[in-house]
């Protein structure tokens, strides 16, 4: 999608509807936690000081609390210094008492404000946003969507008809969310909250005026209380289905909703061997089991001729993903019946309607709201409503990195096997000190980076910048940056991301042809995967990755996995037009991974050592399964969609059960434990995971199984353990947080990963020539915009580093940078000259605001002041890697598969040349 249609709203906290006695009691809060905090750490050598004249931990706690009877023993002469430690504490006590207070009186108004309001239905006041307090930093950059679309709002425009509302204090959330509020005169409504925004307590708003016009194209003609006449739904899941229209698309504008139509889900029984959980009394128990799987669960087909690549897809009420899929060619060659029905029992010809769009019943979320697919389609063009397209699959698929997750769960591993699979990272920290083309890569210059920054265009085209101070102070960031990734788990490897799809073959065997148990392509241990036409085996992965979760398949894309079926592999590319990844229909992988359909990505790693790994570390290791709770519909109103939030609030940390389930694997146990000990540290991890999975869905089902006596000490004797000591990498931990380091996998990379100085001086490059950057090499910089720069750049200069404008939220930010130069009266072109001659010319080292700002306007003068030789990108038809190469280059391969495959001709050659006779001379 593109990254360069935004518009501007405000993003606000709760502190922003305080009364003014409110704001008062949260002042003094802050400044009694501050003065606490300050005087904390001005006597924090005391209790050194203290135990060095020979107190006790003990006697400095009596000493505190003014218990000086109660100590073990008396110092002689320390009478002064004893006065003195006291006095200090006690102004602590005194300013944390008063913190105390403060916050129990505003906690107490707010509560008490909340109830009045409620029950007097909201005539006792009306809370506003107090616009005094507002300021930049309450203004956020977010992307197009339908619904901005649809309220209007232009391109770049501030608008004030949505409002972000950040939750700290739930009662003042309450009063918000059931009575609105009021800003620029104007009464707000609750709208929604995605689930990205229910964990972190966040909650969108609207103007309510704009929802009394937009109520029936937002919810494509339903109301509440329609929605409620109907049984209601589960709270949580319509807040997330009204955020649909509130998702970042673009807008797509073929789509026909009378080319479409919505069918039942293709779901079949898989038999396999699993380790079912009763959660009810923590038993676990290894049997064979038909498990039922919806094996299109989120995922649709749509024609190649109508998108070319898989996309996920936004309409009010519907989301997932469209896979592409001929099913048109599919009817024609199979000779089957095009006659489907929908979900509402309706017989649809998919030939004569022109069906382009099959929808399933798991992406149309509420279905059973409407009596049929018609009526929704009456009312999608009855009220204007449209649809949109994200994460549209991306042509060039560039290699991942693996977690630490995925490599923690690995506890069968030499040490020469994780150096072999640490190589490649430590390669490329060592290479970014030493290689012009290691540099470019750091810098994310690459064939895979379709959407550069304008300073990545500008190395590419005059690599001689990476002379100057600024570029090597950011290799330097990323250097740091790497070593840091790296030692946590986050290494170089041979795999990508892409979407994950059923087997579409399958699907149309059972839509079409009637079979109850289609056989499809893909047989059970298999997947296809273009990515990569070299590798026969694949480890899929998935995050997070908790349990040993390592799915090792083998790649039906590969010629080598086709030995006498090449048959089976050309109808495969027929049918399989796509990056992603395709899955059997006879396989218990989502069960194994926990995927759906509807978007997810799985991790493919091609690296023979690591699948050699994995594979070895699955043995005797099968999914897990467990019975999950269905979420309860409930009457909507105010007051349930505040009770589902705040549930939603509590239970949104779920990293404790990831945390702990790392101590696990990353203990002792796996090292030097016995056979016993482990079986017991992996049952525990087995659970953990179940739990983790429950308390993911309790905001929705409000169910959470009780933990049996027996399991909390047998789990405590782990995870009261400290986090593993990769984790001050990982998660910034202190040094207090984290256990001694042992010889855990993850653990053994801080060995294992160098920290090389950097040379960048060593290399041999052109000098930099920075008028080249200038549209006008003669400009000098005037004072007024040198001063407006120097005042500027410390500012901003942490917070845009090595970003582009786009990112992050920050394009109000550049805009408003831009605009404070502008009104100083020169136009773009000439302040960015102005600034590269005072910048560069200046030898200052601190240019981020300059790129930031200007620098597509530079990218521009460097790309008429240079000739470039003129390239292409190819994908390499052996490795299937992107590569730049000549513009006059014919050659399918990549420079290093050339070399290969040169190499494997002539060793051929003299090998046949030496079977045959010698010649003889005349």
């Amino acid at each position: 999608m593109s990254l360069d249609s935004q518009i501007f709203m405000y993003s606000v906290d709760t502190g922003h509807f305080y009364s003014r006695r409110e704001a008062y009691l949260h002042r003094m809060n802050c400044r009694y936690r501050s003065e606490k905090n300050y005087l904390s750490s001005r006597i924090a050598f005391f209790d050194d000081v203290m135990q060095e004249y020979g107190y006790t931990s003990k006697d400095l706690n009596d000493i505190k609390n003014g218990r000086f009877a109660e100590m073990a023993h008396y110092i002689p002469g320390t009478s002064g210094l004893l006065h003195e430690y006291f006095y200090w504490h006690s102004r602590i006590r005194h300013k944390r008492k008063k913190a105390a207070e403060s916050k129990a009186a505003l906690l107490r108004l707010l509560k008490n404000k909340a109830e009045q309001n409620e029950k007097t239905g909201g005539r006792d006041h009306t809370r506003s946003v107090r616009e005094e307090e507002l300021r930049d930093t309450n203004i956020i950059s977010v992307f197009e969507s339908s619904l901005t679309r649809m309220l209007g709002i232009q391109e770049e425009e501030l608008s004030d008809a949505l409002l972000v509302v950040q939750i700290y204090y739930f009662d003042v959330f309450k009063d918000i969310s059931f009575h609105g509020f009021l800003f620029r005169g104007e009464k707000y409504r609750y709208y929604t909250s995605s689930a990205g925004q229910i964990r972190k307590k966040k909650a969108v708003f609207i103007k309510e005026a704009l929802w009394e016009q937009f109520e029936k194209t937002i919810m494509c003609g339903l109301t509440l209380e329609r929605i409620n006449a109907k049984g209601g739904n589960n709270v949580n899941k319509h807040l997330a289905y009204m955020a649909l229209t509130n998702s970042a698309t673009d807008l797509w504008e073929d789509f026909d909703i009378q080319r479409s139509i919505v069918v039942e889900d293709f779901e079949t029984s898989v038999g396999g061997t699993v380790d079912f959980i009763d959660e009810t009394d923590y038993s676990v128990t290894r049997q064979y089991m038909d498990i039922p799987i919806p094996h299109t669960d989120g995922a649709g087909m749509v024609l190649p001729s109508l998108l070319p690549r898989n996309a996920m897809f936004r309409a009010p009420w519907i989301k997932g993903l469209l896979g592409v899929f001929d099913f048109r060619r599919y009817l024609r060659e199979t000779d089957c019946p095009p006659i489907v029905r929908d979900i509402y029992g309706q017989e649809h010809d998919i030939l004569a309607e022109d069906i382009q769009i099959i929808f399933t019943k798991s992406q149309f979320k509420m279905y059973k709201y409407y009596q049929s697919w018609d009526e929704y389609k009456a009312y999608y063009e009855k009220y204007h409503c449209t649809a949109g397209l994200c994460n549209v699959e991306e042509p060039r698929i560039k290699n991942a990195r693996i977690n630490y997750q995925m490599l923690q769960t690995l506890t069968d591993v030499s040490e020469s096997e994780i150096l072999e699979l640490a190589s490649p990272s430590i390669r490329r920290i060592t290479g970014i000190c030493s290689s012009e083309e290691c540099m470019m890569e750091a810098l994310g210059i690459t064939p895979y980076n379709m959407h550069p920054t304008p300073f990545q265009e500008a190395v590419k085209l005059y690599p001689a910048l990476l002379n100057d101070t600024y570029t090597k102070d950011m290799l330097r960031d990323i250097k740091n940056s790497l070593l840091k990734k790296y030692r946590s788990g986050k290494l170089e490897i041979l795999g990508k991301y892409t979407f994950v799809l059923p087997d579409f073959y399958a699907a149309c065997e059972y839509w079409f042809g009637g079979r109850e148990r289609p056989m499809g392509l893909l047989k059970e241990g298999e997947v296809y995967c273009r990515l990569f036409p070299r590798h026969e085996k694949l480890d899929c992965l998935r995050s997070p990755h908790l349990y040993k979760e390592h799915a090792v398949r083998r790649n039906m894309a590969c010629p080598a996995s086709h030995a006498g079926q090449e048959l089976r592999r050309e109808e495969m590319e027929t049918w399989f037009l796509t990056d992603a990844v395709y899955t059997s229909t006879q396989d218990l992988i989502s069960k194994i991974l926990m995927f759906d359909c509807d978007g997810d990505k799985l991790l493919l790693v091609a690296e023979p050592q690591f699948v050699s790994i994995a594979q070895r570390n699955m043995k005797d290791i099968v999914p897990l399964y467990y019975h999950m709770k269905k979420a309860k519909p409930q009457q909507l109103s105010a007051q349930t969609i505040y009770q589902g939030l705040n549930t939603a609030f509590i239970h949104s940390n779920i990293g404790v059960y990831s945390n702990h389930i790392s101590k696990i694997w990353n203990s002792d146990v796996f090292l030097s434990g016995t056979e016993e000990e482990r079986r017991e540290a992996v049952n525990c991890v087995k659970l953990l995971c179940c739990e983790n999975n429950f308390v993911i869905d309790s905001a929705k089902t409000l169910y959470m199984p009780k933990r049996p006596d027996w399991f909390a000490p047998v789990v405590s004797q782990f995870t009261r353990q400290k986090l593993p000591a990769f984790f001050c990498f990982a998660k910034d931990k202190t040094p207090e947080q984290i256990a001694p380091r042992n010889r855990s996998f993850v653990n053994r990379l801080y060995d294992l990963i160098p920290n090389p100085p950097l040379r960048a001086a060593s290399l041999k490059l052109a000098p930099l020539d920075y008028r080249k950057l200038m549209a006008d090499p003669n400009i000098r910089c005037p004072r007024e915009v040198s001063d407006l720069y120097q005042k500027l750049n410390p500012v901003y200069r942490y917070k845009i580093n090595m970003k582009e404008e786009y990112a992050d939220n920050l394009h109000y930010v550049a805009c408003e940078i831009r605009g404070q130069f502008l009104r100083l009266g020169y136009s773009e072109e000439t302040l960015a000259d102005m600034l590269v001659s005072y910048t560069y010319g200046n030898e200052k080292r601190c240019k981020e605001l300059l790129w930031f700002c200007f620098g597509r306007v530079i990218a521009a003068n460097l790309k008429h002041n240079i000739e470039t030789p003129k390239t292409k990108y190819i994908r390499c038809s052996d490795c299937g890697e992107w590569v730049e190469v000549p513009s006059s280059s014919r050659s399918p391969r990549c420079p290093r598969c050339r070399e290969a495959a040169t190499l494997t001709k002539y060793s051929r050659y003299n090998s046949k040349r030496k079977q045959l006779p010698p010649v003889r001379a005349r």
